[in-house]
């Protein structure tokens, strides 16, 4: 066993203990309503909790199919990673879509440059893909985002940080601030169970109450 592998055991259960408290403290967060983490750069506490729990669940999973501690670790990481630049993808295509529907498309540098970026850091799941799991629960997840991205789209998709729109609106609301609020997070909550459900949460759960 080489050292690095010696280190990765060591460090996995420190790892879960993080990922735990992390995935309670984004809980807590969210139900008090705050919705950004300011000492981690106002990363929503949606985000926090998904990659909290799909890292522990991701490194159980990979471990478990075979892979050494250490590559188990690196892979969870790279795979809860894929979850948020998945979801900034389509966030971004989206508006992408908004502008194209209004013929005010331009697309530049920057922006080009970001899409590859994050195509980039979602192909490490290809290196997983043989060890996941789709169900038929993912698919109805998979769908459910779909229908609330719809949904988004026919309120003109609204952010909580803007006063516009980038769609004609179809649907109306009295309170646009807390709908995209509902839409944004429940959109990503939505995803990143997804995510979960491709890596028997029941099974690594199981043998966490085992242990």
């Amino acid at each position: 066993m080489g050292r690095g592998e010696r280190l990765a055991r060591v460090a996995i259960p420190l790892s879960y203990l993080l990922a735990v408290g992390a995935l309670v403290a984004a809980v807590a967060l969210t139900i008090e309503g705050q919705f950004l983490v300011g000492p981690l750069g106002y990363v929503s506490s949606i985000s926090l909790g998904s990659v909290a729990a799909i890292y522990a669940l991701g490194q159980y999973r990979f471990q478990d199919s075979g892979y050494p501690s250490a590559k188990s670790v690196v892979l969870a990481l790279l795979f809860a990673n894929a979850f948020l630049q998945s979801y900034e993808l389509v966030y971004g295509l989206t508006f992408g879509l908004g502008y194209f529907m209004t013929g005010h498309i331009v697309v530049t540098g920057p922006e080009l440059r970001s899409f590859l970026l994050w195509a980039v850091l979602i192909s490490p799941v290809v290196l997983v893909r043989e060890t996941l799991r789709p169900t038929s629960a993912s698919w109805f997840l998979l769908l459910l985002a779909v229908s609330i991205w719809f949904v988004w789209i026919l309120y003109g998709y609204p952010q909580y940080y803007l006063s516009s729109y980038a769609f004609a609106r179809v649907l109306t609301t009295s309170d646009p601030y807390q709908t995209s609020l509902w839409l944004n997070f429940g959109s990503k909550v939505v995803i990143a169970l997804f995510f979960i459900s491709l890596l028997e949460p029941a099974k690594a759960l199981r043998a966490a109450l085992r242990r």
